[in-house]
This record gives structure tokens, C-alpha cells and sequence, in this order.
């Protein structure tokens, strides 16, 4: 089995808001992340002593909703009941939007809190916070998670971390310490219209200059956008602008979450896409897109170039798609971020013998295999990669490879979310109204290193 290392850490969390997404009253009075008070020890969750570490019976399971495509998520839970039926687990689906699916689980959070101070559920008729034994997380919100002491950190020899590409294990590890394992792997990648730059001899471009040459002087030729991606204000922007700085040598957080917001850094990087639009290669329209908005531009034939995650791929290339057939892929040309959810073990779990085991269950090579195979995410372990038959059905897992391989980490922050929501807010307008990127460069730095802070 799987260990666990004791940690403990206050939470920062204050206030009240109404719970979503609650267990059954029957299930332990902790819930999902459940903190203790600022100045409350662990045992606080459970009454005393600390959460049985051999518990087992049902447990409930956090994600996003299941948009992959077939549920693959919810198919593998219901292959694990079939064969635990003593240790059933139950699949609560959370919002598909990021930010509202973070935001439930600090709400559960907070609802676990109060559960303590009025000595637990059980002393309190009605009420239910909610018990989450494992949870997904974004890769982003990994050092939040850890920092306040809503997971628990995990031996990482028992979890078999060198199984594991580099950089999905990475992105579950905070200060030193391993705090989940990988689920399912996410980068971004550049899709084009393979039948186009065929017709025109080319090959996909390598660099920026490149993409901005073939959106320019190819896309009109064939009555086509450029290139279209993620630039509606969430943390799509926020991707987009900081692959961006990446490739012209700059960064913001550090792999250690030190924070170098410089100016002119931030600037080099993000003044290419303020050109793109200006240009109108980046059309207009993407200033609204999120991944599915991009996709449907793509899909639809509008779009020569497109940046979006792993998922699209499968879809682009299904056999209802206009697309199908005419679709390549290739390496963006900047650095990916790496994106994707990991599963973490909630700290009030009383039935972790049952949470370890299904996380190894969830996180194997078989469940992954599928993951991959049906639903089209990035493999996080090494061997699936070198997989004869992978190799065969899915060409493009090379690419993946070497995508994840260079793939960056955004968020070893505890405030990361805070550090993005200020990108968005001093830069996302500047797309349309490019006169003003000084003003909104002016005071940014100052504002990361608030939110940095946690202020």
C-alpha cells in the first residue's frame, strides 16, 4: 500500500460560503479538503487521534465533470466497483470550469472548518459538509493544496514515482514533498491544415516567426484565419501569455516558485500576441475563446493554425468531423505548459487504505492506457510510450513525448490562481487596444508580487 507522511499546516481560508457537491450525511464528519483552525492540530478533523490510516469501506471521489470522450473517467470508477463492492466508490462530478470547480472545493473546505468548530457533523443534526476522500486537482493548484494542508503528502518510493515522466510527477510535488499522482497528462500542442501546407510544400512552422509568416502569407491564399487559440480572459490568456514569455526567454515563477515579474520580460513575450491581433493573423475573434471556441473555428475550416490541449485531437479527427483527414499535428512553437490533474488523498480521509488503493488503481498503466487510447490525454508514465501497439494506432505519440518532455510548469505557487487573475486584469484588454500596453504593464509587477504574497 501506498504510505502517507504526517504533515500539518494551518489553513488560510476565512468566511462562510454555501457548500456544493455534498457526500451523504452518513459519511466522517471532515470533509473534502477539511482544515483545521489556524491554530488546530490534524486530529481536529477526525475527534481526536487522527484518521484511521487502515480505514476502508466506500469512499467518495472529486473530479470535473466528465468530458471525455466515451466518460472514460466515470467508466474506470464503475470497473473499479465491479470488482470492490465492499469498497464502492461514488463519483461526484464538480463544475467543468476550472476556477468554479477550485472554488467548490475551498467551499467544502470552509464547510469542513465550521463542521470542527462545532464539533463535527454528528453534534450537528443536518448538517453535512461533504467528505471528499481523493480529489482532482489541476497541476496548478498543487502548492495551494499542499501549503494550507487540505491533501496529504505521500511516500513517494510507494507511489512509484520514477514511472513517471519528469514533468506530471513534478507538477504533484510542493517544497520537497510528493502531494498527489498523475491522472491525466495535458500540453498543448499546434494543429494545422495538413492538406494546405501540403498543397504549398511546406512544413509545420518550428518558431514563432515562422507561425506568423505561414498565418500571414498562406491562411489569405486558402480564404483562411491564421491562427486561433485560447485569449479569453481565464487562465487560457494566461497560458498563451506566459508560453509566450517563455519562448522569448523570460519567466515569472520560477520551478522553485520564486516570482521575476520584470517588466520588460513580460513585455518581449507578450507585445507578439498584441502584434498577432494587431496584424490580424490572431483574428479578433479569439480574444473570446476558450479550448472549445478554437476548436469549433478549426473544426469549422475557418483556421489554418490552432493551439489546444491533447482533447482535440480525437475530435478533430473523428469521423463525423469536417476536418477529418486534413488535420496534422505538431510541437507548438514555444514552450508547452503543462497542463492536466492530478489525484490527491484528502487529509480528513478515515478510509485511506481504500483512497491509496484506487489512486494506484485510477494512476496504473492500464488506466492510463485507456485514458490515452479513448480519450486522447497525454500517457504520464514512461513505458506507455514506448508501447508497440500505442506507437501504431496514435503516430503523434512521439510528438506527445517530446512535448511533455519540455512541457513547463506554471503554478509552484500557493497563490498562483491570484498571480494569473492579475495577468488577466492589467493585460487582457491591451489585445484590443494595443496603445495600451504601457499602462498596463505599468504597476503589474507590483501586483504579482502582492499576489505572490497572498495579498
Amino acid at each position: 500500500m501506498w504510505g502517507v507522511v504526517p504533515h500539518s499546516e494551518p489553513s488560510p481560508h476565512k468566511g462562510s460560503v454555501r457548500s456544493v457537491g455534498r457526500a451523504p450525511a452518513s459519511r466522517a464528519a471532515c470533509g473534502v479538503l477539511a482544515v483545521a483552525l489556524a491554530a488546530a492540530p490534524l486530529a481536529a478533523c477526525t475527534g481526536g487521534g487522527g484518521p484511521d490510516m487502515n480505514g476502508t469501506g466506500p469512499i467518495v471521489f472529486a473530479d470535473g465533470h466528465d468530458t471525455s470522450r466515451g466518460a472514460q473517467i466515470r467508466g474506470l470508477v464503475n470497473r473499479w466497483n465491479a470488482s470492490n463492492p465492499d469498497e464502492r466508490v461514488e463519483m461526484v462530478e464538480l463544475s467543468e470550469y476550472n476556477g468554479d470547480h477550485r472554488a467548490q472545493l475551498v467551499t467544502s473546505a470552509q464547510d469542513a472548518a465550521t463542521a470542527a468548530r462545532g464539533g463535527g457533523a454528528g453534534s450537528r443534526p443536518g448538517f453535512d459538509p461533504g467528505c471528499y476522500d481523493v480529489v482532482a486537482l489541476d497541476v496548478i493548484w498543487t502548492a495551494e493544496f499542499a501549503r494550507w494542508n487540505y491533501i496529504v503528502p505521500l511516500d513517494e518510493k510507494a507511489v512509484g514515482h520514477r514511472a513517471f515522466m519528469r514533468g506530471p510527477i513534478e507538477s504533484a510535488r510542493y517544497r520537497g514533498r510528493l502531494w498527489g499522482v498523475p491522472l491525466r497528462t495535458d500540453v498543448g500542442l499546434l494543429y494545422y491544415r495538413k492538406d494546405v501546407l501540403d498543397a504549398e510544400g511546406l512544413a509545420p512552422p518550428r518558431t514563432w516567426a515562422e507561425l506568423r509568416h505561414q498565418a500571414r502569407t498562406v491562411a489569405p491564399r486558402h480564404n483562411l484565419q491564421g491562427f486561433v487559440t485560447q485569449l479569453g480572459r481565464y487562465e487560457g490568456f494566461t497560458v498563451n501569455t506566459l508560453e509566450s514569455i517563455w519562448d522569448t526567454g523570460g519567466t515569472v515563477v520560477t520551478s522553485g516558485g520564486e516570482i521575476q515579474a520584470r517588466p520588460q520580460v513580460i513585455e518581449k513575450g507578450f507585445a507578439r500576441l498584441v502584434q498577432g491581433v494587431q496584424e490580424g493573423w490572431i483574428p479578433r475573434d479569439a480574444l473570446g475563446f476558450n479550448e472549445e471556441g478554437a476548436r469549433s473555428a478549426f473544426e469549422d475550416g475557418r483556421a489554418l493554425f490552432m493551439r489546444n490541449w491533447t482533447y482535440a485531437h480525437g475530435l478533430l479527427n473523428a469521423g463525423d468531423s469536417p476536418v477529418a483527414g486534413k488535420v496534422g499535428v505538431a510541437r507548438l512553437p514555444t514552450p508547452s505548459a503543462l497542463g492536466g490533474w492530478n489525484l490527491a488523498l484528502s487529509t480528513c480521509s478515515e478510509r485511506r487504505r481504500t483512497a491509496l488503493r484506487f489512486m494506484r488503481f485510477m494512476s496504473s498503466e492500464a488506466s492510463e492506457r485507456v485514458i490515452f487510447d479513448a480519450a486522447g490525454f497525454a500517457p504520464a508514465r514512461k513505458a506507455l510510450y514506448d508501447d508497440p501497439a500505442l506507437r501504431h494506432s496514435q503516430p503523434h505519440l512521439r510528438i506527445l513525448r517530446e512535448t511533455v518532455e519540455g512541457a513547463r510548469n506554471r503554478g509552484p505557487s500557493p497563490y498562483y490562481d491570484q498571480i494569473s487573475g492579475t495577468f488577466q486584469a492589467r493585460l487582457h484588454d491591451v489585445l484590443s487596444r494595443p496603445d495600451g500596453l504601457r499602462d498596463g504593464l505599468d504597476g503589474l509587477a507590483a501586483d504579482v508580487y502582492r499576489a505572490a504574497d497572498g495579498r
